[in-house]
């Protein structure tokens, strides 16, 4: 029995399917197989596997703006540790309960765990 096949085309969205016969069921038997085509056509150019939504904002372009001119929510959210990581150091401790004292001595060792990690050689 004869066997057609068809070629293998991942981008080409319009190419010819291959003929089929003239048995039922046999039309063409070619598809375009683009497994990136699939997440990104569902949505839209974001090239990823995962959508985080944050929200709504009350100023969606301002916020597009803050993250494209001053930096990503990571950063920020790095620079307020940074800030808090000094305020922590400087903060007197007594007269604090003690369930005070170990949020601050929980913030200082997650402060401590991210610096380790940022001082590792990227790539490692």
């Amino acid at each position: 029995m004869a066997q057609m096949l068809a070629p293998v085309n991942f981008t080409d969205i319009d190419m010819p399917s291959a003929g089929g016969g003239a048995a039922p069921l046999a039309g063409g038997a070619a598809q375009v197989i683009n497994p990136w085509r699939w997440f990104t056509s569902v949505v839209g150019n974001q090239f990823s596997l995962l959508s985080i939504n944050l929200g709504r904002s009350s100023v969606p372009q301002v916020e597009a703006q803050i993250l494209d001119e001053v930096g990503s929510y990571g950063r920020q959210i790095g620079r307020i540790g940074e800030a808090q990581e000094v305020l922590v150091k400087e903060f007197p401790r007594e007269g604090l309960s003690d369930h005070a004292i170990a949020a601050l001595e929980d913030f200082s060792a997650q402060m401590r765990e991210i610096n380790r990690i940022k001082e590792k050689p990227r790539g490692a």
